[in-house]
């Protein structure tokens, strides 16, 4: 049985795509399926292109087109781009002819799903936002099933509720099994403290590191913190805290630049609070773990969906949400304080993570794609 995968490059495409993925056996076991043959199509820059090839899915890529909501010359040189990855998806979807395509969306998957439609070959797409990307709005016509992870999305694709379905977003269940005992280990923590697990995502990272540092003295006064500041931050960030910090402060802050998978798993174990981004990915995570949580949605994303996500998030008290005209230093550690010290907050939120969250997302999806086959 032949699959292809077809999204975006970002993080936050393709880790879906490998949740998806090893949900596959659980899925497999009974139904007669003797091998998959599976395959990623995709535009630009694959960001997690090695995790993908080490989960045993063949990579290969088409030439990627973006259209912008505000004025660029780049609009007017991906116009001319996207008939030529059209033509690209054309050649490869046919080299490969796949059983099924699972879209993510993103740069790069829409030439793919409309080389599908063009071949008779069943697509099942899936929205991790709450608002439905542009790519999706037009690869919603071309889907036999679309999978959404908020409920409120079905609000923007009348006329085809027949053909939706509520899976929530499909998280790596390795980073349910994460142990603070081996967080202790791996980040030298003291324990004598209550631990803040502060990440900025792939994107945004700044604004949040700006945040954090210019109230820096108060959180190590109080917590110990995990900072997963970002590659390209990291040396600014190190050199900055080294300068900052006296001796006896620094067993207390424990910098990292990326955490993987396995690193990042024991991360999420051992934090008393998590201050983030509000990403559809890191939220359905933050779910499942139901760890409380405050949110910096990024300003200025595609139709504001990070506010967005977070707003349905916060709505059943899973979450505090921080909008960008609130967001100063103290205002910020504040309210992460308030999250740290109250009990009946952090029952709240976890309550509300217990509602919200569905685990079991990848799983669904992959019976759908072996129920459409």
């Amino acid at each position: 049985m032949r699959i292809l995968f077809t999204a975006g490059g970002s993080s936050g495409h393709v880790f879906p795509i490998v949740a998806v993925k090893r949900a596959f056996d659980s899925v497999l076991v009974g139904n007669g399926y003797v091998s998959l043959d599976i395959w990623f199509l995709g535009g630009g820059d694959i960001k997690e292109e090695e995790m993908l090839k080490m989960e045993n899915i063949k990579v290969k890529k088409i030439m990627s087109s973006k259209w912008r909501r505000y004025f660029s010359l780049k609009n007017f040189v991906d116009i001319f781009k996207f008939p030529l990855s059209f033509l690209q998806a054309m050649f490869q979807v046919w080299l490969y002819m796949p059983d099924i395509i699972f879209s993510k969306s993103g740069q790069g998957s829409l030439p793919v799903v409309l080389a599908g439609w063009f071949y008779r070959i069943p697509i099942i797409i899936h929205e991790s936002d709450s608002v439905i990307g542009s790519s999706n709005k037009i690869s919603a016509f071309c889907a036999k099933k679309i999978a959404t992870s908020f409920k409120e999305t079905k609000k923007f694709l009348a006329g085809k509720e027949k053909k939706i379905v509520l899976t929530g977003n499909p998280i790596r269940k390795n980073l349910l099994q994460g142990s603070k005992e081996e967080a202790i280990k791996l980040f030298k923590l003291t324990g004598e403290r209550k631990i803040i697990l502060i990440m900025g995502g792939s994107q945004g990272a700044e604004q949040i590191n700006s945040v954090f540092i210019d109230a820096i003295y108060k959180y190590i006064e109080e917590y110990e913190i995990i900072h997963i500041c970002g590659e390209k931050n990291y040396k600014e960030m190190n050199l900055l805290t080294r300068g900052i910090l006296k001796d006896d402060q620094r067993p207390y802050y424990h910098l990292c630049p990326y955490l993987t998978e396995e690193k990042l798993k024991h991360a999420y174990a051992a934090a008393d609070v998590i201050l983030s981004r509000a990403g559809a990915g890191t939220i359905f995570e933050i779910a499942a773990l139901e760890k409380p949580s405050v949110l910096i949605p990024l300003a200025g994303g595609a139709q504001n969906h990070q506010a967005r996500n977070a707003q349905y998030f916060s709505k059943i008290g899973a979450s505090i949400v921080i909008e960008e005209t609130n967001i100063t230093p103290n205002f910020v550690f504040g309210r992460v304080s308030q999250v740290a010290q109250s009990k009946k907050i952090n029952e709240t939120m976890k309550k509300g993570c217990r509602e919200f969250a569905k685990p079991n997302a990848a799983k669904d999806i992959a019976k759908i794609i072996f129920e459409i086959v």
